[in-house]
């Protein structure tokens, strides 16, 4: 996250402004996670990808926990509980996609109890947990195709269905 706050102009910092701060976390727990000195460099790729990702849409989170939740479900049965929870999760992007103001303003106020950081890192310990018995190798690509995947995934949410400021549509 460092590389990413100097590549975007900003001051060197882990928490860079220009990052959607679930992103910026997922970014940490992947490179803390991962024991291989060159997967971990290749990281350093999707630092461009990580600058201005959505800061203030509030699907950003949604869309971040949705991912390590269907990473975790790539190889094994999600249990039911979580399996809900994705569900759930993907709801809320398209109620704030469809139906805009109320489901904002409820999902602000949800994310104001359960901050991007708490939300991402929960559901990356699913992640992780599901992982648990892969050989080094295996287990670092999947953490490094879960954080690839959980960019470009923000980023089309972000730019493909934007919404502005009051919660309407922008475009």
């Amino acid at each position: 996250m460092e590389y990413v706050s100097v590549l975007a102009g900003g001051k060197f910092t882990d928490h860079p402004r220009c990052t959607h701060p679930a992103l910026a976390t997922l970014a940490r727990l992947v490179n803390d996670w991962i024991d291989d000195d060159d997967t971990r460099n290749g990281l350093a790729l999707l630092a461009p990808d990580l600058i201005d990702t959505g800061r203030d849409d509030l699907r950003t989170t949604q869309c971040v926990v949705v991912s390590c939740l269907q990473s975790a479900a790539a190889d094994k049965p999600l249990p039911p509980a979580v399996e809900r929870r994705l569900t759930r999760t993907r709801q809320r992007i398209g109620n704030v996609d469809h139906t805009g103001g109320w489901a904002r303003f409820r999902l602000g106020c949800s994310q104001l109890l359960n901050p991007p950081s708490v939300a991402v890192s929960s559901a990356f310990q699913v992640a992780v947990e599901q992982l648990r018995g892969l050989p080094r190798p295996e287990r670092n690509a999947q953490l490094s195709k879960l954080l690839r995947d959980a960019v470009a995934d923000c980023r089309q949410t972000v730019e493909v269905h934007p919404v502005g400021p009051s919660g309407a549509r922008a475009g």
